[in-house]
């Protein structure tokens, strides 16, 4: 890279993949001879840094030493003498930029050490992290779990009344966790080459945090929201089911179980969930907007028109009505009624023009002899017109 240069951030990410790649082959070839010159080796990690990237950030420049550091201890034969783990850490401090150098290189110590099993020094780095990322809460959790496990036999356990204070901490970590609800899988220093070990952990704790504490909800919530991510189809399923046993009237989760259900192309179970919210909440109008919007996928006119009497009955938004209206008449491939609503709903609501405008475009696409674009149109509308109502619903105020 010539000095001056500028680049976009796409390419910098991708230069410093592969210079990171270029690493960690050099590591993993080279273990010995990193780990005898720690100081020479992590001089020519800064300087190939300095001269590729001259602009880079302090926080890309510190994540990027952070990773290294992981990958050193991550392949290293000396993991289990913890002077050396000390002095990894040395070398890698003295090289950061930002006034909480040390936070990354806690975190990446920490998970390394409880890879390999070593939870009371791994405790020692992480436990002051643990309301940053939920996989780190978990993580700790975790720790102080296992060394309860360690402390007393299955045997002792059975004869003892009380929870031993390894386990009461485990315990008070997962609860606190739900009150604080930590984000899920935001620190960059999470984004390691394999995070099997952590996933393993994760799901691990969840489930013992559900044994504990039947009735916090939030356990299933987070658990959906790391399976959606990992698009984990097994650990989804299971937390439906806890759910559909111990939060029936949850409005979140039952919103998850319909669409898990239209995923799995369930529709009798869907319309079950939607019945089950309506009973649930009479006055609210997600039910009745759910409801809609499985009679357009189904396009069966007899529920569409039951759910639309309801919706107008309940108070739904005229103009949110009319645009379930015109979805309808799309899927249901009228081409004469659909392009018909949009010009009634210029009529009727001049200050959605621009939006009916976007509409007509894309619903031409729809009714092209192209299967692609019919296909694309397809999804695009149905996005568009369910994230618009959603605002809708949610701000009581048409969006103009």
């Amino acid at each position: 890279m010539v000095r001056g240069e500028k680049l976009s951030d796409a390419v910098i990410y991708n230069k410093l993949y592969l210079l990171k790649k270029d690493f960690s082959g050099y590591i993993e070839k080279n273990t010995t001879k990193v780990d005898a010159n720690l100081p020479v080796f992590f001089g020519y990690v800064v300087s190939a840094l300095e001269n590729s990237f001259p602009e880079i950030s302090d926080e890309s420049y510190d994540d990027f030493i952070d990773s290294i550091t992981f990958k050193v201890l991550d392949v290293s034969t000396n993991i289990n003498d913890f002077e050396f783990v000390k002095k990894v850490v040395t070398n890698a401090l003295r090289l950061k930029k930002r006034k909480d150098a040390d936070m990354g290189i806690n975190i990446v110590v920490g998970l390394k050490l409880l890879k390999i099993g070593d939870y009371n020094h791994a405790l020692e780095y992480l436990r002051n992290y643990w309301n940053l990322d939920v996989m780190l809460a978990t993580a700790v959790a975790h720790c102080y779990y296992t060394i309860s496990l360690r402390e007393i036999t299955d045997q002792e356990r059975g004869k003892k009344s009380r929870l031993g204070e390894m386990e009461l901490l485990a315990r008070e970590r997962m609860l606190e966790t739900s009150r604080k609800k930590p984000p899920l899988q935001k620190l960059p220093q999470l984004e390691l080459e394999d995070t099997t070990f952590l996933d393993k952990i994760f799901w691990q704790m969840i489930f013992l945090s559900l044994e504990w504490f039947p009735s916090e909800a939030w356990f299933v919530t987070i658990g959906l929201e790391k399976a959606k991510i990992s698009n984990n189809i097994e650990m989804k399923k299971r937390l439906l089911d806890i759910g559909s046993e111990q939060f029936y009237n949850d409005i979140n989760f039952l919103r998850e179980m319909f669409y898990f259900k239209l995923e799995s192309k369930d529709a009798p179970g869907a319309a079950g969930v939607v019945n089950q919210l309506i009973k649930h909440y009479p006055d609210n109008l997600e039910p009745l907007f759910l409801g809609l919007k499985l009679s357009l996928l189904t396009t069966k006119k007899i529920s569409y028109h039951s759910f639309r009497k309801l919706a107008i009955t309940k108070g739904m938004p005229a103009h949110t009505i009319d645009l379930f209206d015109f979805m309808f008449d799309v899927l249901s491939k009228d081409n004469k009624e659909a392009f018909g609503h949009l010009a009634d709903m210029e009529r009727v609501y001049p200050w959605l023009e621009y939006y009916i405008t976007t509409l007509r475009y894309i619903a031409k696409d729809f009714f092209s002899d192209d299967e692609t674009r019919q296909k694309i149109a397809k999804k695009t509308l149905l996005d568009s017109i369910e994230k618009y109502c959603l605002e809708v619903l949610r701000t009581k105020e048409p969006l103009k």
